[in-house]
């Protein structure tokens, strides 16, 4: 039996998952080497540390109220709104730039046009669907966290 098998058996004796005959491996092995048996305590020393930890999750309803007062909305709204107006001013300025800079190629600037285009497009067409779909999507007023 190597190491692999070897450690994959202790956390399944550890858990108490294996039959008789792989208990019976273990414990062999336990007898026969007093190294393994102080990595068995060890893996049981952690197991029990981490079984006393406990994860400090909000409540829903702290969530819920976090999301429904009106300052939150309005901070996240105005952040949204200024991040779009930003990222577009930064965009335009550098495609004015571009399509007005004698040196580029015609073809460059028609490939450029062309993504800009699409991906306009292709914005558009999903905000579209999410605002036509949003009302009957069952996952934002019925499935909780």
């Amino acid at each position: 039996m190597n190491d692999t098998e070897l450690y994959v058996l202790l956390m399944g004796y550890l858990d108490g998952e294996l039959d008789e005959a792989g208990r019976a491996r273990v414990e062999a092995a336990l007898d026969a080497n007093p190294a393994l048996r102080r990595e068995l305590d060890e893996m049981r020393r952690l197991k029990d540390m981490t079984h006393t930890l406990g994860i400090d999750s909000r409540k829903d309803a702290e969530l819920d109220a976090f999301w429904n007062d009106v300052y939150n909305r309005l901070e996240r709204s105005t952040a949204w709104i200024l991040l779009l107006l930003g990222f577009s001013g930064v965009v335009a300025g550098v495609g004015y730039l571009f399509f007005t800079h004698p040196g580029t190629h015609w073809s460059i600037k028609a490939a450029a046009a062309c993504g800009l285009a699409g991906s306009v497009l292709l914005l558009w067409s999903v905000w579209r669907e999410r605002r036509r779909v949003l009302p009957h999507d069952r996952y934002s007023r019925e499935v909780r966290r």
